[in-house]
């Protein structure tokens, strides 16, 4: 299985990153600028699916918001079996199915091949050996910029957190425990990885935060407008 979606999903995404970056290069002459480029290409072509992806947990916030005081009066009164009649009823009220909360995985799933195809590629790319960007003396190994602790992983990890803290301030504490941990997780996967695929990821992480905030502006004006209609 692993293998077709290699073959079928992640090689394509992967000859495409390279196409990207290596006429990124030969435009700039540098694969700092080209790894920029790179990231904000994708991060534009990618727009129109992370779109969808925020509309449709949108939908599963909102379904989850308007049954949860119910949800919450059925698990105080209710016990076992009865209490599992009474959520399938309201559920089949509100047209819902608990397997609608796996569409908060919508996000993670465009996420992941990306990403693979990005460390299958950066991670062992021999031409950004000693390619040198912005004080990052290789591009091709851990930058060790902090007296040997590198420091675009924390760079990286700290706008992830900040992505994540705007992104997630309407959801539960569940969910927001969830984002930190995912961000944690890239930590510790990219920490020792070469700095032109960490420096691509915090590109993609800035542009993340961007448009979290993006999102959240529009989100609240959206409310208001609907606040002042009432």
């Amino acid at each position: 299985m692993f293998a077709v979606l290699h073959d079928w999903l992640i090689l394509p995404i992967a000859h495409c990153f390279q196409w990207v970056l290596e006429t990124s290069y030969q435009r700039t002459h540098d694969f700092g600028l080209a790894i920029l480029m790179l990231s904000l290409v994708f991060n534009l072509v990618l727009l129109p699916a992370y779109h969808f992806a925020e509309k449709v947990q949108g939908r599963e916030r909102a379904a989850r918001a308007a049954m949860q005081a119910k949800l919450e009066e059925f698990k105080r009164c209710f016990t076992g079996q009865e209490r599992h009649m009474m959520i399938a009823a309201l559920y089949r009220l509100h047209h819902y199915h608990p397997v609608f909360a796996l569409r908060g995985l919508v996000p993670l799933l465009i996420q992941v091949p990306v990403f693979i195809a990005a460390y299958g590629l950066l991670s062992d790319y021999p031409p950004l050996q000693y390619e040198h960007f912005m004080g990052i003396a290789n591009l091709g190994a851990a930058d060790g910029l902090l007296g040997g602790v590198n420091l675009l992983p924390i760079v990286m990890t700290v706008i992830n957190l900040m992505a994540a803290h705007v992104y997630s301030r309407d959801l539960s504490s569940q969910e927001r425990l969830q984002t930190w941990i995912v961000a944690m997780l890239f930590f510790v996967l990219l920490y020792p990885s070469p700095a032109g695929l960490v420096l691509y990821w915090t590109c993609n992480n800035l542009f993340s935060l961007i448009k979290n905030l993006v999102y959240r502006v529009a989100r609240s004006s959206s409310t208001l407008r609907r606040t002042s209609n009432a």
